[in-house]
């Protein structure tokens, strides 16, 4: 069964896949005021990467913009990231991949997933983009969500 069959059979967040649990979407809890930080490891040379967040209630900051929505750019942003929660009520943030091809974005289709490993005080996130057999080395980032105070 393909990665992409196997997302369709389930709740569409997240899946058993070759004895391995892989998401679509990974939800993290936030406060306001958190702070999160993305680092890039690596990332394809062959087509752009993105990392999104995603807030439930309230606004992600991210260079002195608040917004709702923060796209993380492999051909323009920096490798280390940082970015604040804003809201009172934001409790949670939404986070997945997406890739660039021919100049369109694209997010969950075909074989787009992301392994998620614990590492240290923050994750690992192993993304494929959904072209060609999953491979979990387009786009690695480490992602730790900072308390606010």
């Amino acid at each position: 069964m393909s990665l992409a069959q196997s997302f369709a059979k389930g709740s569409g967040r997240r899946t058993k896949w070759q004895g391995s649990t892989v998401h679509s979407v990974l939800k993290v809890d936030v406060s306001a005021g958190d702070r999160i930080v993305v680092e890039r490891v690596r990332s394809s040379r062959v087509r752009a990467q993105a990392l999104k967040l995603a807030v439930d209630r309230g606004d992600l900051r991210a260079n002195g913009i608040a917004v709702p929505v923060v796209s993380i750019w492999s051909h323009t942003a920096p490798e280390r990231v940082e970015i604040q929660v804003v809201g009172r009520r934001a409790k949670s943030i939404d986070i997945w991949n997406a890739w660039s091809y021919e100049g369109v974005d694209s997010s969950w289709i075909g074989n787009a997933a992301m392994l998620v490993e614990r590492e240290g005080r923050g994750q690992l996130l192993r993304c494929s983009d959904g072209l060609g057999d999953p491979t979990f080395d387009d786009l690695v980032v480490r992602l730790e969500v900072i308390p606010g105070e």
